[in-house]
């Protein structure tokens, strides 16, 4: 559980990083894009890199979440902390949102995508 508490930490620290780092880029023009890119290439290898971390970390909490989910509908009562950090998961995107709306929704989709791409079902799990 500590792993998991862990894990979340990093990704809130990940995504702040991938949101301080493209808040310069507010209104998106392709030239200005690539422009700071060639620039400033740190920042934004930076935010590359913490937007896989972080994707990672937070993703793979919200799959934990949706297992917990299934695992709880089907009567398994010891998976309710697992649940709680989920939905704190997605609290932390409430945090990130006033420092780029924008930003923390792309973060929040890919979290999202990445955690319904690493899904499976506790049945698969049991492999014979």
């Amino acid at each position: 559980m500590l792993w998991k508490v862990f894990r979340m930490v990093i990704g809130l620290l990940c995504g702040y990083l991938f949101v301080i780092s493209l808040s310069a880029i507010f209104p998106f023009h392709l030239g200005e894009l690539l422009g700071e890119i060639i620039i400033n290439p740190f920042e934004f290898l930076a935010g590359a890199v913490a937007l896989v971390f972080g994707m990672y970390a937070i993703g793979g909490l919200l799959r934990d979440g949706g297992v917990a989910v299934i695992c709880a509908y089907k009567g398994n009562k010891n998976v309710v902390p697992d649940i709680i950090l989920a939905i704190t998961c997605l609290g932390s995107f409430f945090l990130l949102s006033p420092l780029g709306a924008w930003q923390t929704a792309v973060f929040f989709v890919f979290c999202l995508l990445y955690g319904m791409m690493s899904f499976s079902s506790p049945e698969d799990t049991n492999e014979s």
